[in-house]
């Protein structure tokens, strides 16, 4: 029974074990950013502690004759440890960001980011560090069986995935950071109380049981170096495969913790299996025979990922698209990559672990090679070897090193190790690339990268225009979304009365950053996490220009969340790009502490811009940023990008004071004839096109989402539930977009505009009404109207909608101009009609010149 019960123990002791790493991991990111330094330093620093642990306490908990009491100990420190982190995190971030500056060294960055979490964390990893070595040996004394490290490992990493599941799936999203960390600390308690129980008010004797060891005939140090490399080669199998399925998958937070817990499954299963066949496993051939298998496993995923691409296609059209469906095909698709390699690797670390086990030795020097190896795989194979080498050959390294371990490789595994590397010779000289791209009729790769951290292509069409995608899946921008591009910038800068330092938050293709070259007293500082994006950006200078000659501009590479809390430059304008917020990540750059940090940073006018993809998230994801935006900023206001029903994208804006222009403004702002006539090329050419795309302010939108949560670093809802849209069915974009427009009122120009002094004014309220009447009645044609390149049947059903909508603004020119296109167009089909229509044009509109200018070009000869 006690057997029994220290099993369920020590699963409980995986569940807050890894439960703790993903909450450390997603605090710690806050200070330290989520460049590929950082990410490495955390989980390399997280590793080294628990070696630390395994290796310092390894002896004196195996020469112990209570190792319960060092168990319960080792329990309860992790819990108390986790409890004092919850509270002294947030103020230690903030100071450590400031230590490492806005533009580090990367030694400095590296330094400070693996020193931080290793110091911080020690007292609970060092403590993990002696979980498996005393539970082993009170396991030892207690059940009577040496031969325990297989079922003690296997039971932990279920634990673990266990884990892995509740914390990502059920109690982040529900409870949050804070509740986590009390619930984990609780089972830890729980732990410890139970394990004394079972221990130390026992009044049976135990007795030491005799060391079982496998045979292996291989030295000692032969062992370790085996350990340390199989540790190595396991955690850079995950690292690579996964930056091979991220090209695949949607890249949510469930994603990765899908893999993870796929991986451990594995490994936990593998542990299982050798705990359950130790009797007919342990000859002396049976090391070689495991590093053979784990390398044909390896093997055997490598040359099925060409076919990954079709098999995921072929499970999520199986799945129905469903939310739940799309998450069991990733799921599915990890399992089918990752078990067997998995398996066999488990069953090897065990196997390897029961070898050193001694009589005044435990498990702890294994366990702590093992993880020094996991330790070190993330540089090696993401930093160093997949730029270096490309991610197949990378790959290729891991069964071939594996294949390099094998002990009497001539005489016992000859003919199995030929044939594995000639399959490996074959992988490496006959496979294409593995790129997972998925292309349109037409389409070409102009440029491909892989990343450490994602890759990154330029797609050109078959119309030549060029494409930026981020793992295969986020559209960043391209030469044919210049005009909104631009406008992303032009509206938060003309807003701001005289702008001279503007900070860019996300660069894309880098057109919207390089809008600001037209200003000419503005300098600009642009922050883009993926160097690869920044590396594709020359693709676009026939849109950009050359970034290069714009001294003034200034591209830094860098984690935006990680700079605005370190920098101490105070700025005028502070514009975010679109980030998806399904992207695991994304969601810390919508949270209540990162718009309090950019808050910071503004000057007394300042204004900051947050533009969300209406098209790439929910109604509710977008109710949650915006409620959150408001909380920083109380009198922000809404504003539409452009009036794209397939793409919309809405602007929130907000500042230490609330915005409001006098009718002479966009005149005032806009004295420089070189600005005038950019702004007139991307739709601003006056104060009602400008303001036109005001849609609410502040108090409307409180109104609208108080019924929502705040996003916050403690409580990150926006992590959790922006994947439910890439994961089911949102409907389309210009639906949410109707819906928003229909569920606000209509915009009050007391809203926007100063307050009434001269009849002018009284004028231009009444315009900017009409516009926006306009502007609705224009969104809410696009959906009734069929589109087609036949101007004829074009001719027959928009042009009388699009009059009425012309006849409501003088002053909204995206009805009349499509207007002129269709009359120019139709002139060669039927000139009567192309006249009737230009000369309603003229009437509908007599302020505007462009229709009479074009009839009279066409008709008067």
């Amino acid at each position: 029974m006690t057997r029994y019960a220290l099993y369920v123990l020590f699963f409980l002791s995986g569940v807050s074990g890894l439960g703790y790493e993903i909450l450390w991991t997603r605090m710690l990111s806050v200070s330290l950013g989520h460049e590929i330094v950082s990410m490495l330093a955390v989980v390399s620093a997280f590793f080294c502690g628990l070696a630390l642990g395994a290796w310092l306490l390894d002896r004196p908990v195996s020469r112990s004759a209570v190792p319960g009491r060092w168990y319960i100990l080792f329990e309860i420190v992790i819990g108390l440890w986790a409890v004092v982190l919850m509270f002294i995190l947030p103020t230690i971030n903030t100071f450590v960001a400031d230590v490492i500056g806005v533009a580090p060294s990367p030694m400095r960055h590296w330094t400070v980011a693996f020193f931080y979490p290793l110091v911080i964390l020690l007292p609970a990893t060092f403590a993990m560090g002696g979980t498996l070595p005393a539970m082993d040996r009170l396991f030892e004394r207690l059940g009577r069986d040496s031969f325990a490290v297989g079922g003690l490992y296997g039971v932990n990493t279920f634990g673990a995935m266990a884990g892995t599941f509740l914390i990502t799936f059920l109690i982040l999203p529900r409870f949050g950071i804070n509740q986590a960390t009390f619930l984990l600390s609780f089972v830890n308690f729980n732990v410890a109380a139970t394990a004394y129980l079972l221990v130390c008010t026992s009044k049976s004797t135990v007795r030491p049981a005799s060391v079982c060891q496998p045979q292996t005939h291989v030295t000692t140090q032969r062992l370790y170096l085996i350990l340390f490399i199989t540790g190595l080669l396991g955690i850079g199998f995950e690292v690579l495969m996964t930056r091979m399925l991220s090209q695949l998958f949607e890249n949510t937070v469930y994603s990765f913790a899908g893999i993870l817990m796929v991986f451990l499954f594995g490994t936990a299963l593998g542990a299982s299996i050798y705990q359950k066949n130790r009797p007919s496993i342990s000859s002396p051939g049976t090391l070689s025979f495991l590093l053979l298998a784990t390398a044909f496993f390896c093997l055997v995923s490598i040359a099925m990922l060409r076919y990954a691409s079709v098999l995921f296609l072929g499970l999520q059209q199986f799945s129905g698209g469903t939310y739940y469906g799309a998450i069991a095909a990733e799921l599915l698709i990890s399992l089918l990559f990752f078990l067997l390699p998995t398996m066999a690797m488990g069953v090897t670390f065990s196997h390897l672990a029961q070898s050193l086990k001694g009589q005044d030795r435990g498990v702890g020097r294994a366990l702590c090679l093992n993880t020094l190896g996991g330790a070190a795989a993330p540089l090696l194979f993401g930093v160093v070897l997949l730029p270096l080498i490309g991610i197949q050959y990378a790959l290729l390294l891991i069964p071939i090193t594996y294949i390099l371990c094998l002990q009497q490789f001539r005489r016992l595994f000859g003919t199995a190790g030929v044939i594995l590397a000639a399959l490996t010779l074959s992988l490496a000289l006959g496979a294409d690339p593995y790129q997972f791209i998925t292309l349109g009729e037409g389409d070409t790769v102009v440029s491909h990268k892989e990343g450490v951290m994602a890759s990154v292509s330029v797609i050109e069409d078959d119309r030549r225009q060029l494409h930026l995608k981020v793992n295969n899946h986020f559209q960043m921008g391209g030469t044919t979304s210049v005009f909104s591009d631009r406008r992303q910038a032009y509206l938060p800068l003309l807003l701001h009365p005289k702008p001279q330092q503007a900070l860019f938050l996300g660069l894309g293709t880098g057109s919207t950053f390089a809008a600001t070259a037209v200003f000419q007293e503005l300098k600009a500082e642009g922050v883009e996490l993926l160097p690869e994006v920044i590396q594709a950006m020359h693709s676009f200078e026939k849109v950009t220009g050359d970034f290069s000659t714009f001294d003034k501009l200034h591209i830094i590479n860098a984690d935006a969340r990680r700079y605005v809390t370190a920098s101490k430059q105070a700025y005028d304008v502070v514009i975010a790009d679109l980030f998806h917020p399904a992207r695991d990540g994304a969601g810390n750059l919508y949270t209540l502490e990162h718009f309090q940090a950019i808050r910071r940073l503004l000057q007394e006018d300042g204004l900051f811009c947050q533009w969300l993809p209406l098209y790439q998230l929910d109604m509710e994801t977008f109710n949650i940023i915006t409620r959150t935006f408001l909380e920083v900023f109380p009198e922000g206001q809404a504003f539409l990008a452009h009036y794209s029903l397939d793409q919309p994208i809405i602007g929130l804006v907000g500042g230490r004071q609330k915005l409001s222009f006098p009718e002479n403004w966009y005149d005032k702002r806009t004295q420089s004839k070189e600005l005038r006539r950019h702004l007139s090329g991307f739709g601003y050419d006056s104060i009602y096109s400008l303001l036109g795309t005001f849609l609410a302010g502040g108090e409307t939108l409180r109104t609208y989402v108080a019924s929502s949560p705040v996003n916050t670093d403690a409580h990150p809802v926006v992590l959790f539930q922006a994947p439910r849209f890439v994961y089911g069915s949102p409907g389309s974009p210009s639906e949410r977009l109707l819906k928003l427009l229909g569920d606000l009122p209509r915009p009050d120009p007391e809203n926007i505009l100063a307050e009434v002094i001269t009849e002018e004014d009284y004028l231009a309220r009444s315009r900017l009404s009409a516009y926006w009447a306009a502007r609705n009645s224009f969104l809410e044609l696009g959906m009734k109207v069929e589109r087609t390149e036949d101007v004829v049947k074009l001719y027959k059903t928009a042009s009388d909608p699009l009059l009425a909508v012309v006849r409501q603004s003088v002053d909204f020119s995206s009805a009349y101009f499509p207007l002129i296109s269709i009359a120019y167009d139709l002139y060669p089909h039927d000139a009567d009609a192309s006249y009737k229509l230009f000369r309603n044009l003229e009437r509908a509109n007599p302020l505007r010149p462009e229709a009479g200018i074009l009839r009279q070009r066409l008709f008067v000869q």
